[in-house]
């Protein structure tokens, strides 16, 4: 979830045109594309610019991460994780129309070159207090991934440079046949099938990895749970999910969240409620009574002749609203509570008390009589 100036990677202003970036890209991409320059520093640029115009070169990604700082805007809006390269491979003036122009430039096809893997995203489940989610927690969460294996670098040579080079293309990685059509005879080009496009043939094999270029570890990651998460939601770590298995970016990490119930309080939204029962006689002679909330009781006055069902609304005691210094309410919904049983000497006073009052000092009382004797 690390931060990255996209517009540094590609060498461009924050007010540069689509065209403006859609050029850097090129010319970038040029440079640095494996097929064309094999360092490991610029198969590593190649990642990095091809994760930037992913974000800049969509209009809404772009605007997504100005404001937010992400592709995807707020990353606790709802459930489930995308990613990959679907919306620009699959559409056009995106990588598929980029990568064309440049390998027709250099007499090549676009079916010939190597593609660029995606690992697959780990989706967890994370159980989190009542608490934990209104406040936010730091969580160490231990997970199964697999991961680029660091003693070949993911080549699966050991070391990383016991390789010889591939026989079968010469180290271009690609190789030239012939296709009979039904309009003649063509000279068609592909990614080489026995060194798989790199160029280079493993000599002796990386004995950590057994030559495999990565492996299955289990890792520990640091989460950050921020303030005001709530059940059902998912927090997406980039770049924390699995490797590929050849040459790509890492997927992601996706954390479902599930949070405990309270046992007074009820969320909705950043919203608290709950329903307050106390004895009919503070209702009509008032008084203070101690409710919970997220920052310890809170001594609320009660109104005398206070009506059960009143709700009464405490600003700001609520949960936080993520990614804003502003918190919900809690409200509170009166409740008369009767007591279970009446002895003979309550019974005469509240008799005599009954007494000294009639129908028309009971305003929705007495407006229902005259309803029902219409």
């Amino acid at each position: 979830m690390a931060n990255k100036d996209y517009y540094s990677i590609l060498g461009v202003d924050k007010s540069a045109s689509e065209d403006e970036i859609k050029s850097a890209y090129r010319r970038l991409a040029k440079k640095y594309h494996p097929d064309l320059n094999k360092t490991e520093e610029a198969a590593n640029k190649f990642k990095e610019i091809n994760e930037a115009y992913e974000v800049l070169g969509d209009p809404t990604k772009r605007a997504n991460y100005d404001q937010y700082g992400s592709a995807e805007g707020n990353p606790f809006s709802g459930a489930g994780a995308s990613g990959g390269f679907g919306d620009f491979f699959g559409g056009s003036g995106g990588f598929s129309d980029i990568f064309s122009d440049i390998f027709s430039a250099f007499g090549g096809s676009r079916s010939g070159t190597r593609t660029m893997q995606r690992g697959e995203d780990i989706d967890i489940s994370l159980n989190l207090t009542f608490e934990e989610a209104c406040f936010g927690v730091e969580k160490n969460i231990t997970i199964g991934k697999i991961e680029k294996c660091s003693q070949c670098n993911g080549t699966g040579a050991k070391n990383g440079r016991e390789f010889t080079t591939c026989t079968n293309c010469q180290g271009s990685g690609r190789v030239r046949f012939q296709q009979s059509t039904m309009f003649g005879t063509t000279i068609r080009e592909s990614v080489c099938p026995k060194c798989e496009g790199t160029g280079k043939i493993v000599k002796e094999k990386c004995d950590a990895c057994s030559g495999k270029g990565y492996k299955r570890v289990q890792k520990t990651v640091k989460v950050k749970i921020p303030a005001g998460i709530d059940n059902g939601q998912t927090l997406r770590m980039r770049g924390e999910g699995n490797a590929p298995l050849k040459d790509g970016i890492n997927g992601d990490l996706n954390i479902h969240i599930s949070v405990g119930q309270h046992n007074i309080l009820t969320r909705k939204g950043n919203d608290l409620y709950m329903d307050l029962y106390i004895p009919f006689t503070t209702t009509l002679l008032g008084g203070r009574v101690d409710v919970p909330t997220l920052n310890g009781n809170y001594s609320l006055t009660i109104p005398e002749l206070t009506p059960s069902g009143t709700v009464m609304r405490l600003k700001g005691r609520g949960v936080k609203i993520l990614n804003k210094d502003k918190y919900g309410d809690l409200l509170v919904t009166i409740k008369a509570e009767c007591p279970k049983s009446l002895n003979k000497n309550t019974k005469e006073f509240l008799q005599n008390i009954a007494s000294a009052y009639n129908d028309s000092d009971y305003t929705k009382y007495s407006a229902y009589l005259k309803k029902m004797n219409k």
